[in-house]
Protein backbone atom coordinates (compact mmCIF):
# COMPACT_ATOMS: atom_id res chain seq x y z
CA UNK A 1 0.00 0.00 0.00
CA UNK A 2 1.15 3.51 -0.80
CA UNK A 3 0.51 6.98 0.53
CA UNK A 4 -0.20 9.36 -2.35
CA UNK A 5 0.94 12.96 -2.54
CA UNK A 6 -1.02 15.03 -5.06
CA UNK A 7 0.25 18.48 -6.04
CA UNK A 8 -0.99 20.85 -8.74
CA UNK A 9 -0.31 24.31 -10.14
CA UNK A 10 -2.45 26.06 -12.78
CA UNK A 11 -1.31 27.13 -16.25
CA UNK A 12 -1.71 30.85 -15.65
CA UNK A 13 -0.67 30.82 -11.99
CA UNK A 14 2.50 32.68 -11.14
CA UNK A 15 4.66 30.37 -9.06
CA UNK A 16 4.88 31.96 -5.65
CA UNK A 17 6.49 30.81 -2.48
CA UNK A 18 4.27 28.22 -0.81
CA UNK A 19 2.29 27.38 -3.94
CA UNK A 20 4.99 26.06 -6.30
CA UNK A 21 5.06 22.35 -7.07
CA UNK A 22 8.36 21.80 -5.28
CA UNK A 23 7.20 23.54 -2.11
CA UNK A 24 3.93 21.56 -2.15
CA UNK A 25 5.83 18.27 -2.51
CA UNK A 26 8.19 19.26 0.32
CA UNK A 27 5.32 20.13 2.69
CA UNK A 28 3.36 16.94 1.89
CA UNK A 29 6.51 14.78 2.17
CA UNK A 30 7.19 16.21 5.62
CA UNK A 31 3.61 15.44 6.67
CA UNK A 32 3.91 11.84 5.45
CA UNK A 33 7.13 11.29 7.42
CA UNK A 34 5.52 12.79 10.53
CA UNK A 35 2.70 10.24 10.20
CA UNK A 36 5.25 7.41 10.20
CA UNK A 37 5.42 6.54 6.49
CA UNK A 38 8.72 5.63 4.84
CA UNK A 39 10.03 7.19 1.62
CA UNK A 40 9.54 3.90 -0.22
CA UNK A 41 5.81 4.04 0.56
CA UNK A 42 5.31 7.57 -0.83
CA UNK A 43 4.07 8.02 -4.41
CA UNK A 44 3.98 11.55 -5.86
CA UNK A 45 1.40 12.66 -8.45
CA UNK A 46 2.79 15.92 -9.87
CA UNK A 47 0.25 17.88 -11.96
CA UNK A 48 1.74 20.89 -13.73
CA UNK A 49 -0.13 23.40 -15.89
CA UNK A 50 -3.65 22.05 -15.30
CA UNK A 51 -6.65 24.20 -14.40
CA UNK A 52 -8.56 23.54 -11.18
CA UNK A 53 -11.82 23.85 -13.13
CA UNK A 54 -11.37 20.56 -14.99
CA UNK A 55 -11.96 17.27 -13.25
CA UNK A 56 -10.29 15.25 -16.01
CA UNK A 57 -6.52 15.68 -15.59
CA UNK A 58 -3.79 13.15 -16.47
CA UNK A 59 -2.22 12.73 -13.00
CA UNK A 60 -5.50 13.08 -11.11
CA UNK A 61 -6.99 10.39 -13.38
CA UNK A 62 -4.01 8.17 -12.58
CA UNK A 63 -4.46 8.76 -8.84
CA UNK A 64 -8.19 7.96 -9.01
CA UNK A 65 -7.36 4.79 -10.95
CA UNK A 66 -4.83 3.69 -8.31
CA UNK A 67 -7.37 4.41 -5.56
CA UNK A 68 -9.95 2.27 -7.38
CA UNK A 69 -7.32 -0.53 -7.68
CA UNK A 70 -6.82 -0.52 -3.90
CA UNK A 71 -3.11 0.34 -3.86
CA UNK A 72 -3.55 3.69 -2.03
CA UNK A 73 -4.29 3.95 1.69
CA UNK A 74 -3.78 7.69 2.27
CA UNK A 75 -3.87 10.83 0.10
CA UNK A 76 -2.00 13.94 1.24
CA UNK A 77 -2.59 17.37 -0.34
CA UNK A 78 -1.86 20.89 0.88
CA UNK A 79 -5.42 22.18 0.48
CA UNK A 80 -8.79 20.96 -0.88
CA UNK A 81 -8.44 23.46 -3.76
CA UNK A 82 -5.60 21.36 -5.19
CA UNK A 83 -8.24 18.76 -6.13
CA UNK A 84 -10.58 21.31 -7.66
CA UNK A 85 -12.03 24.77 -7.15
CA UNK A 86 -15.44 23.44 -8.10
CA UNK A 87 -17.29 22.18 -5.03
CA UNK A 88 -19.18 19.44 -6.90
CA UNK A 89 -15.99 18.00 -8.37
CA UNK A 90 -14.22 18.26 -5.05
CA UNK A 91 -16.97 16.36 -3.22
CA UNK A 92 -17.04 13.73 -5.97
CA UNK A 93 -13.36 12.92 -5.44
CA UNK A 94 -13.78 12.84 -1.67
CA UNK A 95 -16.69 10.37 -2.00
CA UNK A 96 -14.51 8.12 -4.16
CA UNK A 97 -11.82 8.13 -1.46
CA UNK A 98 -14.34 7.38 1.30
CA UNK A 99 -15.76 4.38 -0.62
CA UNK A 100 -12.26 2.84 -0.74
CA UNK A 101 -11.51 3.71 2.91
CA UNK A 102 -8.72 6.01 1.80
CA UNK A 103 -7.89 8.65 4.41
CA UNK A 104 -7.64 12.21 3.10
CA UNK A 105 -5.08 14.45 4.83
CA UNK A 106 -4.62 18.20 4.34
CA UNK A 107 -1.42 19.97 5.42
CA UNK A 108 -2.95 23.48 5.50
CA UNK A 109 -6.25 22.76 7.27
CA UNK A 110 -7.62 20.46 9.94
CA UNK A 111 -10.25 18.27 8.31
CA UNK A 112 -11.74 15.33 10.20
CA UNK A 113 -14.34 12.84 9.07
CA UNK A 114 -17.02 14.21 11.38
CA UNK A 115 -20.25 16.14 10.70
CA UNK A 116 -18.52 19.34 11.84
CA UNK A 117 -15.48 18.60 9.68
CA UNK A 118 -17.60 17.90 6.60
CA UNK A 119 -19.59 21.11 7.17
CA UNK A 120 -16.36 23.11 7.42
CA UNK A 121 -15.00 21.39 4.30
CA UNK A 122 -18.16 22.12 2.29
CA UNK A 123 -18.23 25.75 3.40
CA UNK A 124 -14.59 26.18 2.44
CA UNK A 125 -15.28 24.59 -0.96
CA UNK A 126 -18.26 26.89 -1.60
CA UNK A 127 -16.14 29.93 -0.76
CA UNK A 128 -13.37 28.73 -3.09
CA UNK A 129 -15.87 28.25 -5.91
CA UNK A 130 -17.26 31.76 -5.31
CA UNK A 131 -13.74 33.22 -5.31
CA UNK A 132 -13.00 31.48 -8.63
CA UNK A 133 -16.14 32.94 -10.18
CA UNK A 134 -15.25 36.43 -8.94
CA UNK A 135 -11.67 36.11 -10.24
CA UNK A 136 -13.07 35.18 -13.65
CA UNK A 137 -15.50 38.10 -13.57
CA UNK A 138 -12.79 40.60 -12.62
CA UNK A 139 -10.42 39.19 -15.24
CA UNK A 140 -13.03 39.46 -18.01
CA UNK A 141 -13.99 42.98 -16.93
CA UNK A 142 -10.33 44.01 -16.83
CA UNK A 143 -9.65 42.67 -20.31
CA UNK A 144 -12.76 44.33 -21.72
CA UNK A 145 -11.77 47.68 -20.23
CA UNK A 146 -8.20 47.29 -21.53
CA UNK A 147 -9.52 46.87 -25.07
CA UNK A 148 -12.22 49.54 -24.82
CA UNK A 149 -10.35 52.26 -22.93
CA UNK A 150 -6.67 51.58 -23.68
CA UNK A 151 -7.04 50.18 -27.21
CA UNK A 152 -5.12 47.04 -26.23
CA UNK A 153 -5.12 43.79 -28.18
CA UNK A 154 -5.43 40.72 -26.00
CA UNK A 155 -2.84 37.92 -26.35
CA UNK A 156 -3.62 35.55 -29.21
CA UNK A 157 -2.24 32.14 -30.08
CA UNK A 158 -1.08 33.37 -33.48
CA UNK A 159 -1.41 36.96 -34.73
CA UNK A 160 -3.05 37.46 -38.14
CA UNK A 161 -0.80 37.14 -41.18
CA UNK A 162 0.65 40.59 -41.79
CA UNK A 163 0.94 41.50 -38.09
CA UNK A 164 3.10 40.78 -35.04
CA UNK A 165 1.77 40.94 -31.48
CA UNK A 166 4.00 43.25 -29.40
CA UNK A 167 3.15 44.54 -25.91
CA UNK A 168 -0.63 44.19 -26.28
CA UNK A 169 -0.59 45.79 -29.72
CA UNK A 170 -0.67 44.56 -33.30
CA UNK A 171 2.30 45.88 -35.26
CA UNK A 172 2.44 45.64 -39.04
CA UNK A 173 4.93 43.04 -40.28
CA UNK A 174 5.94 44.80 -43.49
CA UNK A 175 7.25 41.67 -45.21
CA UNK A 176 3.98 39.81 -44.65
CA UNK A 177 1.86 42.95 -45.23
CA UNK A 178 3.26 43.26 -48.74
CA UNK A 179 1.94 39.77 -49.51
CA UNK A 180 -1.46 40.73 -48.05
CA UNK A 181 -1.63 43.71 -50.43
CA UNK A 182 -0.67 41.45 -53.33
CA UNK A 183 -3.42 38.99 -52.39
CA UNK A 184 -6.07 41.74 -52.49
CA UNK A 185 -4.67 43.18 -55.73
CA UNK A 186 -4.69 39.77 -57.44
CA UNK A 187 -8.20 39.00 -56.19
CA UNK A 188 -9.83 42.38 -56.83
CA UNK A 189 -8.04 43.87 -59.81
CA UNK A 190 -6.76 40.80 -61.67
CA UNK A 191 -9.65 38.46 -60.87
CA UNK A 192 -7.42 35.53 -59.85
CA UNK A 193 -8.90 32.49 -58.11
CA UNK A 194 -7.78 31.39 -54.65
CA UNK A 195 -5.87 28.51 -56.24
CA UNK A 196 -4.05 30.88 -58.60
CA UNK A 197 -3.25 33.23 -55.71
CA UNK A 198 -1.92 30.32 -53.63
CA UNK A 199 0.32 29.24 -56.51
CA UNK A 200 1.74 32.75 -56.89
CA UNK A 201 2.44 32.98 -53.15
CA UNK A 202 4.25 29.63 -53.25
CA UNK A 203 6.39 30.78 -56.18
CA UNK A 204 7.28 33.98 -54.29
CA UNK A 205 8.23 32.01 -51.16
CA UNK A 206 5.45 33.36 -48.91
CA UNK A 207 4.87 31.18 -45.83
CA UNK A 208 1.78 31.42 -43.56
CA UNK A 209 2.17 31.70 -39.80
CA UNK A 210 0.28 28.46 -39.12
CA UNK A 211 0.54 25.62 -41.60
CA UNK A 212 2.01 22.15 -41.36
CA UNK A 213 2.73 22.09 -45.10
CA UNK A 214 4.08 25.65 -45.18
CA UNK A 215 1.63 26.58 -47.94
CA UNK A 216 -1.46 28.78 -48.03
CA UNK A 217 -4.78 26.94 -48.22
CA UNK A 218 -8.05 28.20 -49.66
CA UNK A 219 -9.44 28.70 -46.13
CA UNK A 220 -6.43 30.74 -44.98
CA UNK A 221 -6.65 32.98 -48.07
CA UNK A 222 -10.40 33.35 -47.55
CA UNK A 223 -9.77 34.50 -43.96
CA UNK A 224 -7.32 37.13 -45.18
CA UNK A 225 -9.80 38.38 -47.79
CA UNK A 226 -12.69 38.65 -45.31
CA UNK A 227 -11.08 39.70 -42.02
CA UNK A 228 -11.85 43.29 -41.04
CA UNK A 229 -8.65 43.47 -39.04
CA UNK A 230 -6.86 44.44 -42.27
CA UNK A 231 -8.91 47.65 -42.45
CA UNK A 232 -8.04 48.51 -38.85
CA UNK A 233 -11.01 46.97 -37.02
CA UNK A 234 -10.10 44.61 -34.17
CA UNK A 235 -13.17 43.08 -32.52
CA UNK A 236 -12.89 41.54 -29.05
CA UNK A 237 -15.50 39.59 -27.07
CA UNK A 238 -17.18 38.41 -30.27
CA UNK A 239 -17.10 34.71 -29.34
CA UNK A 240 -18.26 33.04 -26.15
CA UNK A 241 -16.40 29.92 -25.06
CA UNK A 242 -17.75 27.16 -22.82
CA UNK A 243 -16.00 24.00 -21.68
CA UNK A 244 -17.78 20.67 -22.05
CA UNK A 245 -17.40 18.87 -18.76
CA UNK A 246 -15.92 15.39 -19.09
CA UNK A 247 -14.93 15.68 -22.78
CA UNK A 248 -11.51 16.26 -24.32
CA UNK A 249 -10.08 16.73 -27.79
CA UNK A 250 -7.76 14.20 -29.47
CA UNK A 251 -4.79 16.17 -28.13
CA UNK A 252 -6.11 15.79 -24.57
CA UNK A 253 -7.22 19.37 -24.05
CA UNK A 254 -10.67 20.21 -22.63
CA UNK A 255 -13.32 20.25 -25.34
CA UNK A 256 -15.06 23.59 -25.88
CA UNK A 257 -18.09 24.99 -27.65
CA UNK A 258 -18.18 28.39 -29.32
CA UNK A 259 -21.04 30.78 -29.97
CA UNK A 260 -21.30 34.36 -31.26
CA UNK A 261 -22.37 36.98 -28.75
CA UNK A 262 -24.85 39.73 -29.55
CA UNK A 263 -23.21 42.52 -31.52
CA UNK A 264 -23.85 45.07 -28.76
CA UNK A 265 -21.48 43.04 -26.54
CA UNK A 266 -18.61 43.27 -29.03
CA UNK A 267 -15.74 45.58 -28.16
CA UNK A 268 -13.79 47.31 -30.92
CA UNK A 269 -10.27 48.69 -30.96
CA UNK A 270 -8.32 50.27 -33.79
CA UNK A 271 -5.18 48.66 -35.21
CA UNK A 272 -2.89 49.75 -38.08
CA UNK A 273 -4.52 49.30 -41.48
CA UNK A 274 -2.92 47.26 -44.24
CA UNK A 275 -5.77 47.41 -46.77
CA UNK A 276 -7.84 50.43 -47.79
CA UNK A 277 -11.52 50.00 -46.74
CA UNK A 278 -12.70 50.64 -50.31
CA UNK A 279 -10.51 47.82 -51.66
CA UNK A 280 -11.75 45.57 -48.85
CA UNK A 281 -15.36 46.30 -49.86
CA UNK A 282 -14.55 45.48 -53.48
CA UNK A 283 -13.09 42.16 -52.34
CA UNK A 284 -16.38 41.31 -50.62
CA UNK A 285 -18.26 42.20 -53.80
CA UNK A 286 -15.89 40.01 -55.81
CA UNK A 287 -16.60 37.14 -53.42
CA UNK A 288 -20.34 37.47 -54.08
CA UNK A 289 -19.71 37.57 -57.83
CA UNK A 290 -17.68 34.37 -57.57
CA UNK A 291 -20.58 32.67 -55.80
CA UNK A 292 -22.89 33.55 -58.68
CA UNK A 293 -20.42 32.09 -61.18
CA UNK A 294 -20.20 28.75 -59.37
CA UNK A 295 -21.70 25.62 -60.94
CA UNK A 296 -21.60 23.75 -64.21
CA UNK A 297 -23.37 25.08 -67.32
CA UNK A 298 -23.64 23.82 -70.90
CA UNK A 299 -23.35 27.28 -72.50
CA UNK A 300 -21.19 30.34 -71.95
CA UNK A 301 -23.35 33.14 -70.53
CA UNK A 302 -21.43 36.41 -70.31
CA UNK A 303 -23.85 37.93 -67.78
CA UNK A 304 -24.64 34.81 -65.80
CA UNK A 305 -25.73 35.64 -62.24
CA UNK A 306 -25.48 39.39 -62.90
CA UNK A 307 -29.00 40.23 -64.18
CA UNK A 308 -31.77 41.31 -61.82
CA UNK A 309 -35.45 41.73 -62.59
CA UNK A 310 -36.73 45.27 -61.98
CA UNK A 311 -40.27 44.01 -61.29
CA UNK A 312 -39.84 41.20 -58.77
CA UNK A 313 -36.21 41.63 -57.74
CA UNK A 314 -35.17 38.06 -58.57
CA UNK A 315 -31.81 37.27 -60.15
CA UNK A 316 -32.33 36.08 -63.70
CA UNK A 317 -31.34 32.58 -64.73
CA UNK A 318 -29.58 31.41 -67.87
CA UNK A 319 -31.24 28.66 -69.91
CA UNK A 320 -31.95 27.47 -73.45
CA UNK A 321 -35.18 27.13 -75.48
CA UNK A 322 -35.97 25.01 -78.49
CA UNK A 323 -37.20 27.50 -81.07
CA UNK A 324 -38.48 27.32 -84.61
CA UNK A 325 -37.62 24.57 -87.10
CA UNK A 326 -34.77 25.29 -89.53
CA UNK A 327 -36.27 24.66 -93.01
CA UNK A 328 -32.93 23.65 -94.51
CA UNK A 329 -32.16 20.97 -91.90
CA UNK A 330 -35.61 20.19 -90.51
CA UNK A 331 -34.22 20.49 -86.96
CA UNK A 332 -35.31 22.81 -84.18
CA UNK A 333 -32.94 25.68 -83.42
CA UNK A 334 -31.88 26.05 -79.76
CA UNK A 335 -31.80 29.58 -78.34
CA UNK A 336 -29.83 30.49 -75.23
CA UNK A 337 -31.63 33.15 -73.23
CA UNK A 338 -31.88 35.05 -69.96
CA UNK A 339 -35.19 34.95 -68.09
CA UNK A 340 -36.73 35.81 -64.76
CA UNK A 341 -37.23 32.61 -62.69
CA UNK A 342 -40.66 33.90 -61.66
CA UNK A 343 -41.96 33.50 -65.22
CA UNK A 344 -42.52 29.88 -64.26
CA UNK A 345 -42.19 29.81 -60.45
CA UNK A 346 -41.33 26.50 -58.84
CA UNK A 347 -43.06 27.48 -55.59
CA UNK A 348 -46.81 27.76 -55.25
CA UNK A 349 -49.25 29.37 -52.85
CA UNK A 350 -50.02 32.80 -51.43
CA UNK A 351 -47.47 35.46 -52.18
CA UNK A 352 -46.01 33.66 -55.20
CA UNK A 353 -46.88 35.41 -58.46
CA UNK A 354 -45.76 34.87 -62.02
CA UNK A 355 -43.60 37.64 -63.45
CA UNK A 356 -44.83 38.90 -66.82
CA UNK A 357 -41.49 40.36 -67.95
CA UNK A 358 -40.22 39.06 -71.29
CA UNK A 359 -37.15 36.91 -71.80
CA UNK A 360 -34.13 38.13 -73.76
CA UNK A 361 -31.86 36.21 -76.09
CA UNK A 362 -28.42 35.74 -74.62
CA UNK A 363 -26.44 36.61 -77.73
CA UNK A 364 -28.26 39.92 -78.20
CA UNK A 365 -27.92 41.15 -74.61
CA UNK A 366 -24.32 39.95 -74.38
CA UNK A 367 -23.50 41.78 -77.62
CA UNK A 368 -25.15 44.96 -76.34
CA UNK A 369 -23.27 44.96 -73.02
CA UNK A 370 -20.00 44.01 -74.64
CA UNK A 371 -20.43 46.89 -77.09
CA UNK A 372 -20.67 49.31 -74.15
CA UNK A 373 -17.53 47.83 -72.63
CA UNK A 374 -15.53 48.11 -75.85
CA UNK A 375 -16.71 51.71 -76.11
CA UNK A 376 -15.49 52.31 -72.53
CA UNK A 377 -12.09 50.73 -73.11
CA UNK A 378 -11.56 52.75 -76.26
CA UNK A 379 -12.79 56.00 -74.67
CA UNK A 380 -11.71 55.77 -70.99
CA UNK A 381 -11.68 59.54 -70.36
CA UNK A 382 -15.46 59.67 -70.93
CA UNK A 383 -16.01 57.54 -67.83
CA UNK A 384 -13.06 58.59 -65.71
CA UNK A 385 -14.03 62.27 -65.92
CA UNK A 386 -17.53 61.49 -64.65
CA UNK A 387 -16.23 59.23 -61.89
CA UNK A 388 -13.93 61.98 -60.68
CA UNK A 389 -16.58 64.69 -60.64
CA UNK A 390 -15.77 65.30 -56.98
CA UNK A 391 -12.66 67.41 -56.63
CA UNK A 392 -9.63 66.38 -54.60
CA UNK A 393 -10.08 69.53 -52.53
CA UNK A 394 -13.54 68.40 -51.40
CA UNK A 395 -12.20 64.94 -50.50
CA UNK A 396 -9.35 66.46 -48.49
CA UNK A 397 -11.80 68.75 -46.71
CA UNK A 398 -13.89 65.75 -45.60
CA UNK A 399 -10.74 64.01 -44.34
CA UNK A 400 -9.85 67.10 -42.31
CA UNK A 401 -13.34 67.20 -40.81
CA UNK A 402 -13.07 63.49 -39.98
CA UNK A 403 -9.75 64.08 -38.15
CA UNK A 404 -11.19 67.12 -36.34
CA UNK A 405 -14.18 65.08 -35.16
CA UNK A 406 -11.87 62.37 -33.80
CA UNK A 407 -9.98 65.05 -31.83
CA UNK A 408 -13.26 66.43 -30.43
CA UNK A 409 -14.31 62.94 -29.32
CA UNK A 410 -10.97 62.44 -27.52
CA UNK A 411 -11.41 65.78 -25.71
CA UNK A 412 -14.95 64.87 -24.63
CA UNK A 413 -13.78 61.49 -23.32
CA UNK A 414 -11.05 63.24 -21.31
CA UNK A 415 -13.66 65.66 -19.98
CA UNK A 416 -15.80 62.70 -18.93
CA UNK A 417 -12.90 61.27 -16.90
CA UNK A 418 -12.30 64.66 -15.24
CA UNK A 419 -15.94 64.79 -14.10
CA UNK A 420 -15.56 61.35 -12.50
CA UNK A 421 -12.37 62.48 -10.76
CA UNK A 422 -14.09 65.60 -9.42
CA UNK A 423 -16.86 63.45 -7.95
CA UNK A 424 -14.35 61.11 -6.27
CA UNK A 425 -12.58 64.09 -4.71
CA UNK A 426 -15.87 65.55 -3.45
CA UNK A 427 -15.72 68.65 -5.65
CA UNK A 428 -19.19 67.89 -7.10
CA UNK A 429 -22.05 65.77 -5.77
CA UNK A 430 -23.65 62.75 -7.45
CA UNK A 431 -26.52 64.64 -9.12
CA UNK A 432 -24.05 67.11 -10.69
CA UNK A 433 -21.89 64.24 -11.91
CA UNK A 434 -24.85 62.41 -13.47
CA UNK A 435 -26.03 65.60 -15.19
CA UNK A 436 -22.58 66.38 -16.59
CA UNK A 437 -21.99 62.81 -17.76
CA UNK A 438 -25.39 62.62 -19.48
CA UNK A 439 -24.63 65.82 -21.40
CA UNK A 440 -21.11 64.68 -22.36
CA UNK A 441 -22.30 61.21 -23.45
CA UNK A 442 -24.97 62.78 -25.68
CA UNK A 443 -22.34 65.01 -27.27
CA UNK A 444 -20.04 62.02 -27.85
CA UNK A 445 -22.87 60.07 -29.51
CA UNK A 446 -23.52 63.02 -31.84
CA UNK A 447 -19.83 63.25 -32.72
CA UNK A 448 -19.65 59.48 -33.30
CA UNK A 449 -22.56 59.69 -35.73
CA UNK A 450 -20.91 62.59 -37.56
CA UNK A 451 -17.64 60.63 -37.72
CA UNK A 452 -19.40 57.65 -39.30
CA UNK A 453 -20.99 59.94 -41.90
CA UNK A 454 -17.59 61.40 -42.83
CA UNK A 455 -16.17 57.88 -43.03
CA UNK A 456 -18.93 56.87 -45.44
CA UNK A 457 -18.24 59.90 -47.65
CA UNK A 458 -14.51 59.18 -47.69
CA UNK A 459 -15.13 55.54 -48.61
CA UNK A 460 -17.48 56.64 -51.39
CA UNK A 461 -14.81 58.89 -52.91
CA UNK A 462 -12.23 56.11 -52.62
CA UNK A 463 -14.55 53.73 -54.46
CA UNK A 464 -14.80 56.21 -57.32
CA UNK A 465 -11.01 56.38 -57.48
CA UNK A 466 -10.86 52.58 -57.48
CA UNK A 467 -13.44 52.43 -60.27
CA UNK A 468 -11.09 54.54 -62.37
CA UNK A 469 -8.30 52.10 -61.54
CA UNK A 470 -10.58 49.27 -62.68
CA UNK A 471 -10.98 50.87 -66.09
CA UNK A 472 -7.29 51.76 -66.37
CA UNK A 473 -6.32 48.21 -65.43
CA UNK A 474 -8.71 46.71 -67.97
CA UNK A 475 -7.40 49.05 -70.66
CA UNK A 476 -3.79 48.18 -69.89
CA UNK A 477 -4.49 44.45 -70.03
CA UNK A 478 -6.79 44.26 -73.04
CA UNK A 479 -6.54 47.39 -75.22
CA UNK A 480 -3.87 45.95 -77.54
CA UNK A 481 -5.97 42.86 -78.06
CA UNK A 482 -9.07 44.88 -78.88
CA UNK A 483 -7.28 47.32 -81.18
CA UNK A 484 -5.73 44.47 -83.17
CA UNK A 485 -9.14 42.75 -83.41
CA UNK A 486 -7.80 39.61 -81.75
CA UNK A 487 -10.51 37.28 -80.49
CA UNK A 488 -10.85 37.28 -76.71
CA UNK A 489 -11.69 34.07 -74.91
CA UNK A 490 -14.93 33.85 -72.93
CA UNK A 491 -13.04 33.90 -69.61
CA UNK A 492 -11.15 37.05 -70.66
CA UNK A 493 -14.40 38.78 -71.59
CA UNK A 494 -16.10 37.68 -68.37
CA UNK A 495 -13.18 39.00 -66.35
CA UNK A 496 -13.55 42.45 -67.95
CA UNK A 497 -17.34 42.43 -67.46
CA UNK A 498 -16.99 41.70 -63.75
CA UNK A 499 -14.59 44.60 -63.32
CA UNK A 500 -16.92 47.11 -64.89
CA UNK A 501 -20.41 45.86 -63.98
CA UNK A 502 -21.90 44.96 -60.61
CA UNK A 503 -25.31 43.97 -61.99
CA UNK A 504 -27.62 44.51 -64.98
CA UNK A 505 -31.26 45.49 -64.36
CA UNK A 506 -33.84 44.61 -67.04
CA UNK A 507 -37.21 46.34 -67.40
CA UNK A 508 -39.78 47.13 -70.11
CA UNK A 509 -41.25 50.61 -70.46
CA UNK A 510 -44.10 51.03 -72.99
CA UNK A 511 -43.14 47.66 -74.43
CA UNK A 512 -39.54 48.80 -75.00
CA UNK A 513 -36.69 47.06 -73.20
CA UNK A 514 -34.69 49.17 -70.76
CA UNK A 515 -31.21 48.01 -69.73
CA UNK A 516 -29.50 49.61 -66.73
CA UNK A 517 -25.96 48.77 -65.62
CA UNK A 518 -24.97 49.21 -61.97
CA UNK A 519 -21.25 49.78 -61.47
CA UNK A 520 -18.64 51.62 -63.49
CA UNK A 521 -20.70 51.38 -66.66
CA UNK A 522 -23.75 53.10 -65.16
CA UNK A 523 -22.27 56.46 -66.18
CA UNK A 524 -22.41 55.37 -69.83
CA UNK A 525 -26.13 54.71 -69.77
CA UNK A 526 -28.56 57.40 -70.92
CA UNK A 527 -26.09 58.22 -73.71
CA UNK A 528 -27.05 58.57 -77.35
CA UNK A 529 -25.94 55.00 -78.15
CA UNK A 530 -28.09 53.40 -75.43
CA UNK A 531 -30.91 52.41 -77.80
CA UNK A 532 -28.70 51.17 -80.65
CA UNK A 533 -29.14 47.56 -79.65
CA UNK A 534 -32.09 48.03 -77.32
CA UNK A 535 -34.44 48.24 -80.31
CA UNK A 536 -33.03 45.02 -81.68
CA UNK A 537 -33.51 43.42 -78.26
CA UNK A 538 -37.16 44.41 -78.40
CA UNK A 539 -37.68 42.95 -81.86
CA UNK A 540 -35.82 39.72 -81.20
CA UNK A 541 -37.04 38.85 -77.70
CA UNK A 542 -38.38 35.32 -77.30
Amino acid sequence: MFVAIYVRVSTGLQVKEGTSLNSQVEICFKKALELGFHKEQIKVYREEGESGEDLERPLLDQLRGDVASGVISHVIITDPDRFSRDMTNKLLICRELQKRDVELIFTDSDYKNTPEGELFFNMKSAIAQYELAMIKKRTVRGRNQAVKKLNKVMPMRTPPFGYDWVDCSLVVNEKEAEFVRLIYNWYVFEGLTLREIGTKLYELGAVPKRSESGNFSASSLRRILTSEIYIGRYVYNRRETKKIQGERTKSGKPKKTYSIRNEEDWIEASVPKIIDPAIFELAQQQKEKNKKRAGNVKHDYLLRGMIRCSRCGRSWESTAYSGRVDKSTGMKISYACYRCPNKNPKRYGDGIHKCDIKTIRTDLLDEYIWGLIVHTLNNPNLVIEQLQNTSDEATNEIKQMFALTETQISKKEAERERVKTMFKRGVIDESEMVGDLTKINTEIETLDKRKREYRTQIDSHLKKELSSRYIEGAIEAYRNTLMNNFELSFDEKRNIVEKLIQEVIIDYVDDEVKVTCVGVLDVLMNKEHENDIALELQREEI
